[in-house]
């Protein structure tokens, strides 16, 4: 029997077989022939609380939804690819986010901003499930067709902690009373999907310490490696048939194996390492791609992923920046140069041009800035604006409404367009030396008072075309 590649992805196991997959990883799921998953909301942010439930900062809120669509488009994905992938039902983790959408309320100086906040589960990682309901028991039917199931039952059947519903193709476990699902399987040919309750063992007998440090112990290794040979008989058989009773253990001895298939498990083996090398490479260079073209989200976003891409674009604009937060104030960007130090709202629109609301939330966000008592200056205010964000560039109108270009003078506010800082930081990231343009546009933005920015244009000609034809000829006169 080949050696099976496996993933674990939100827990530990003992024995090398079992490779540990962190929740924040990018890594793709088919790199391995086997994938153990448990769900999990991974290492997260969390100063607030709503409804009884830890309320996510807005990075983590951001970030920790961006994990779980992408641990289920790998589960998928890996399931489609003929792996074996187990979900471990445990107990859901659930949490509140950030949406990154927001209500206003009140007129003057009664207007109240809320921050939109939504629920969160660990499952929202998990394809096929529309119900997962705590329970805790022990009693547990093995269904008359889960036969391939048996022997891992037979050595690693534990309590329940939940029982589930959705689209599972057929039932594998269920509660002695009460016939609630506890485990079930979706077959994809050539890949399948289980549903189990949790591994469960005994930390003290698993788990010692040396010099301070926890390790497995002889007997958590060898509860390991019975672990992984089952998973592979398990995997093994599922290729085979759904129905067939998997081979036992003892049927792996090498006196029952034939010569060729040893020849045939090599080259097998060869080609998985290839495929896995050329694999991870690509993962990787997708990764790069993805954040090397963070900055577009310049021209279309909103909430906290267009907040990330204007404070990157500050940084290349050699901006000491970054968001705010504390237990009385949130502001999206406080950023400091040679030139002064600037506060900063964002705000993207679908359809609409930004109006006074968000420029009313800004000035008190100066004031509440002001009165704090390790700040001794009026910062600057900037309103960042997104406009028409799903529209092509060419085809939007005013992003700033006649009010809030208005109240923006009275207070010297600087108003930027998002897509205007797309070409300049554009140039920035692929010419970072070029000191002399970065300080250009931070002047630009701080003589800048009731008015939009106009950045410098880049030296180079044929960044200057890119300019004019990606802002379609036009420049804002207010």
């Amino acid at each position: 029997m080949a050696k099976k590649r496996i993933f674990t992805v939100g827990f530990e196991l003992p024995s090398s077989d079992f490779e540990y997959v962190r929740f924040d990883s990018d890594q793709t799921l088919l790199d391995a022939d086997i994938i153990l998953f448990e769900p999990t909301l991974g290492n997260y942010n969390s100063y607030k609380s709503y409804n009884g439930k830890p309320l996510l900062d807005e990075y983590s809120s951001f970030k920790t939804k961006e994990r779980l669509d992408h641990w289920q488009s790998e589960i998928v994905a890996a399931v489609n690819a003929g792996k074996l992938v187990i979900v471990y039902l445990t107990k859901p983790v659930e949490c509140y986010r950030y949406t990154g959408e927001k209500e206003f309320s009140g007129t003057g100086r009664s207007r109240s901003t809320t921050n939109i906040v939504t629920e969160m589960s660990s499952y929202e990682s998990v394809p096929n499930l529309t119900s997962v309901t705590s329970k805790k028991g022990k009693e547990i039917l093995l269904e008359k067709d889960a036969t391939y199931l048996a022997p891992y039952w037979k050595e690693f059947s534990s309590p329940y902690e939940i029982e589930i519903g959705g689209d599972v193709k057929r039932v594998l476990l269920r509660t002695r009373t009460g016939n609630r699902i506890v485990g079930a399987a979706v077959h994809r040919t050539p890949g399948t999907l289980l549903f189990l309750p949790p591994l469960l063992y005994d930390t003290e007998k698993f788990v010692s310490f040396k010099k301070g440090e926890e390790i497995w112990t002889k007997e958590a290794l060898k509860f390991g490696k019975k672990l992984a040979v089952t998973l592979s008989v398990l995997a093994d058989s599922l290729r085979e048939s759904t129905q067939a009773t998997p081979p036992p253990n003892w049927t792996s001895d090498s006196k029952f194996r034939l010569a060729k298939e040893s020849e045939i498990e090599a080259e097998i083996i060869t080609l998985n390492t290839q495929f896995a090398d050329l694999h991870s490479k690509k993962t990787s260079l997708e990764t790069e791609l993805r954040n090397t073209g963070s900055l577009r989200r310049l021209l279309y976003e909103q909430g906290y992923p267009l907040e990330a891409a204007i404070l990157e674009a500050l940084k290349l604009f050699d901006y000491d920046a970054k968001p705010f937060a504390d237990c009385e104030s949130e502001f999206d960007a406080v950023f400091v140069s040679p030139e002064g130090r600037c506060l900063g709202e964002a705000e993207g629109k679908d359809n609409k041009a930004i109006n006074i609301d968000k420029l009313s939330q800004l000035e008190r966000n100066l004031q509440e800035d002001f009165a704090r008592d390790d700040v001794e200056n009026f910062a600057k205010g900037v309103l960042f604006g997104n406009a028409f964000r799903l529209s092509p560039l060419a085809e939007r109108g005013e992003f700033f409404t006649t009010k809030c270009i208005s109240a923006a003078k009275r207070a010297k506010i600087a108003l930027i367009r998002t897509p205007d800082m797309f070409i300049p930081a554009k140039y920035m990231k692929e010419h970072p030396t070029d000191m002399d343009y970065a300080k250009k546009c931070r002047e630009a933005i701080a003589i800048a008072e009731g008015e939009v920015v106009v950045f410098p244009t880049p030296t180079l000609s044929e960044t200057t075309t890119l300019s004019e034809r990606e802002q379609g000829g036009k420049i804002d006169k207010h």
